[in-house]
């Protein structure tokens, strides 16, 4: 309320302004200015009578309205023209109260906001709004009101619609009036809106088994988690992401045999945390399993992050956890890791955006340090059409105790280069570059699944993305590796499909096929997923592929595997889900199954 008391303030003192500029204007050309307007019958009272009025706030206009319809995605009021709406406008909206008034006092009475809308449409006496979220349903009869920016730019706009029926005096005796007037209309205070939540995801309880004959045998009961929430409480904390974790309630594991299953590395790579972000604040935080914001080529952290603005271009933080993410190069399940940064942005994704990171970082294992290194990451794009993006880091110089083990000199450790062009929407093309001195320590049982596709390829190579028609989409990526241990240039290869509705059964598909030699091992993979929406409430996928991977790094050199997902939902709330997974492969062979019941919140209308 006190925003919105101080925004008709502010209106009002602007009146006051203009109207001490009239004054000062006819009294510094008075000999001449007052002749004229007396000579043509004018009175100074009624002038000045019409100019404070002429800028009084402009509040006769409602700012409340009614919904007249609703639905999914939109919904119509009964305001346009005639209330100055305009397109792009937010609005929130809110129950009507228990006497059915429709009065400005709605706006300050504290109601609870169930959705935030935005005007896509205007008409002389309705609108049409676009639900941008909700956290309940939207019906008829329901109210909206603007929110308190674009109640100023209404105000704004009519004032200078208004300001355009004034007679203006361009001839002044001496000096310049307008300088005051000017530079404190230009000071105007950010008025903060109130963050209109949403809440919607699903918790869900897990029971299920690994088999493996002749091996390990083992069933789990476990918890998954998916959110989706922004302003928690009015506030700008947000919780989002996935995941799904599982512990053994019975086993039969032979020693030395690994628990880990293909599922089990997928659902380590998913993120899920605590954000805070406030346009209003310098401050900038996040407690989960998340990427550092300003250099995602660090992977996963679990634990957390701090920024803060010190200059509107320039960020600086620290963060530190442990990094859990099996498709990382440098994985280690005892591995942790803690730095800080400094970042620089400007412009925006219409024009020229700049984003540069760099910072210092330090690993250890088991407690002991593994690395100490500083990164570099920058990000230049001009609109959708180039678009450059580099990541680097340096290590000083160490012996490594990871398995590897060896000593390793100061250096580039690994380092990542790409620029793009995209002509049209259909159609981005690039050439990359990719090094990395040490060997990786990621799960060579990954590959198949496309999330180590970032290190296959070593040197040079080109890739183009197509969109064909029906929304087709082709991809392929070609480029020559040398190491220096190598004698010959090796040829890598990559070639996708995606295909949205697979002759005309709804059915989404998605190809792949990769051939690569590097430093560190050689192979091949291909992989196929299809999924379906049958109906509403049912959905399934079925995920599988081949692997040959011949390497140092792992023993399981050729494996098959299939997984699949049955999502069944039960009536508006509950869910169901069925998960099945089977793997056969030079040292391991089991099968994997579950089940999840869990419960469906927010976001959904009745």
């Amino acid at each position: 309320m006190r925003l919105q008391l101080g925004e008709e303030e502010q209106v009002f003192q602007m009146g006051r302004q203009r109207e001490r500029f009239v004054r000062r204007v006819l009294s510094r050309s008075c000999t001449i200015i007052l002749a004229h307007f007396l000579a043509a019958g004018f009175s100074t009272d009624g002038l000045f009578a019409q100019a404070s009025q002429a800028n009084q706030p402009a509040d006769e206009k409602p700012s409340v309205f009614r919904v007249k319809y609703a639905s999914d995605s939109s919904l119509y009021i009964d305001a346009g023209r005639n209330a100055s709406l305009q397109e792009g406008m937010k609005l929130s909206l809110v129950n009507p109260p228990p006497d059915g008034a429709v009065t400005d006092a709605v706006r300050f009475r504290g109601y609870e906001h169930i959705a935030e809308l935005k005007v896509i449409s205007v008409a002389d006496s309705s609108s049409v709004c676009e639900i941008v979220s909700s956290s309940g349903e939207v019906k008829p009869g329901q109210l909206v009101f603007l929110t308190p920016d674009s109640l100023v730019e209404r105000r704004q706009t009519v004032q200078a619609a208004e300001e355009e029926k004034y007679p203006i005096v361009m001839t002044f005796t001496y000096g310049d009036p307008l300088e005051e007037e000017v530079r404190t209309e230009q000071e105007r205070k950010q008025l903060q809106e109130s963050p209109v939540g949403q809440i919607r995801g699903r918790i869900g309880f897990d029971y299920g088994g690994i088999h493996e004959a002749g091996g390990l045998n083992s069933k789990q009961i476990g918890l998954v988690i998916q959110s989706d929430i922004s302003h928690m409480g009015g506030t700008y904390w947000n919780f989002k992401g996935y995941w799904r974790g599982n512990m053994n309630v019975s086993s039969s594991t032979p020693p030395g045999a690994s628990t880990a299953t293909l599922t089990d590395l997928i659902n380590r790579t998913y993120q899920i945390g605590f954000y805070y972000q406030n346009p209003y604040s310098p401050v900038t935080i996040g407690v989960g399993r998340l990427f550092l914001p300003w250099a995602p080529s660090l992977s996963t952290i679990d634990g957390g992050y701090l920024g803060r603005k010190i200059t509107r271009i320039a960020t600086v933080g620290f963060f530190a956890g442990s990094t859990p993410d099996p498709s990382s190069w440098s994985y280690n399940p005892n591995q942790h890791i803690a730095g800080t940064f400094v970042n620089f942005e400007s412009g925006d994704f219409d024009h020229t955006r700049i984003y540069s990171t760099a910072g210092i970082a330090v690993t250890s294992i088991q407690w002991k340090v593994a690395r100490q290194f500083a990164f570099f990451e920058n990000n230049l794009s001009w609109k959708r059409y180039v678009s450059f993006y580099s990541s680097l880091q340096a290590d000083e110089a160490r012996t490594s105790p990871l398995p590897n083990g060896g000593s390793n000199p100061t250096g580039i450790s690994q380092s990542y280069s790409s620029l793009h062009f995209q002509p049209i929407p259909r159609l981005s093309f690039g050439v990359n570059h990719n090094y990395f001195r040490t060997l990786p320590t990621y799960d060579p049982r990954l590959l198949g699944t496309g999330l180590l596709d970032k290190y296959l390829f070593q040197g040079f190579s080109g890739d183009v993305r197509v969109e064909l028609i029906r929304h087709i989409g082709v991809y392929a990526s070609l480029g020559k590796s040398k190491a220096t241990t190598d004698t010959k240039n090796s040829l890598n290869q990559a070639y996708g499909i995606t295909v949205p509705n697979l002759w005309k059964t709804g059915l989404l598909a998605d190809a792949h096929y990769s051939k690569f030699d590097s430093s560190f091992g050689s192979g091949k993979y291909t992989s196929l997923s299809l999924s379906k929406s049958v109906t509403e409430f049912l959905r399934l996928q079925v995920y599988g592929g081949h692997q040959v991977f011949n390497s140092p790094l792992t023993t399981n050199t050729n494996s098959n595997f299939v997984n699949a997902v049955v999502d069944w939902n039960v009536g508006p709330r509950y869910f169901l889900e069925g998960n099945f997974g089977w793997y056969r492969g030079t040292s391991m062979n089991y099968q994997q199954w579950s089940t999840v019941f869990g419960y469906r919140f927010g976001g959904y209308r009745k």
